[in-house]
Parts: structure tokens; sequence; C-alpha cells
């Protein structure tokens, strides 16, 4: 809610949230209904690169989707992009290739919170 005496811009009526911001809706969602899930922390850019070398050792590996959650017995990965922009990469696009080809299991790219808690409830 903005302040009083504050005039919303256009620029801040048509913010696109960032994937963070969606993120965290989808976080405090999953929360809510009591889903098991985690975000699988594969930001890896670093400048340093010890933890480069250290991440590689233990075999971080990119494009792994960002969530992973447990619904009635069936794994769900989401990919999380922003409702507009972001684009999958080669790597996010094998992995999730390679997941939709596991039994009870479904690997999604979503743009935005909603779409992402969309396909959430159809396991529900």
């Amino acid at each position: 809610m903005p302040k009083k005496g504050y005039k919303m811009t256009i620029e801040h009526k048509n913010k696109i949230p960032t994937e963070y911001e969606e993120a965290c809706v989808l976080a405090e969602w999953l929360t809510l209904k009591g889903i098991k899930f985690s975000h699988i922390a594969q930001e890896t850019f670093t400048r340093n690169w010890g933890t480069k070398m250290k991440n590689k050792r233990m075999g971080v590996n990119s494009g792994v989707p960002d969530y992973i959650c447990i619904v009635n017995n069936h794994l769900i990965w989401i990919e999380l992009k922003r409702q507009k922009g972001g684009a999958v990469s080669p790597a996010q696009q094998s992995w999730i290739d390679a997941l939709n080809a596991c039994k009870n299991c479904g690997a999604f790219v979503t743009k935005g919170a909603d779409e992402a808690i969309a396909i959430i409830n159809k396991y529900l």
C-alpha cells in the first residue's frame, strides 16, 4: 500500500516482478499448503575461483530446476522464470527432458508463481 501522498507512476503499476519476488511468493504458498519442497540452490555465479572449483568438485551442475516438490507421491520440478522475459538454457532444457522421462515425475518451466501454483494444484 503506497504511503499517503505517494503518487504511483506507470512504471510502478506495470512493474514485472523479479524472479526472486516470484520465488518468494511460490515458497510462501508451498509453505502455507504444507507441501514438502526445497529450492535447489544452484545460483552458481561467483567471481571466486576457489568457490567455482569447490562447487564443481561437489557435483554442482547447471540447469537443475529451481524447485523440487513432493505432491501426492509425485516429484514436481519447477524451473521458475519471470512472467515476462527469461529464457530456458540448453542445460535447463536437458534437465527438464530427462526428468520428464522419469516415472511419477513432472518437470515444468513456468512464467511466474501463479503458473507454478496452477501446475502444482493439478497434483493436489
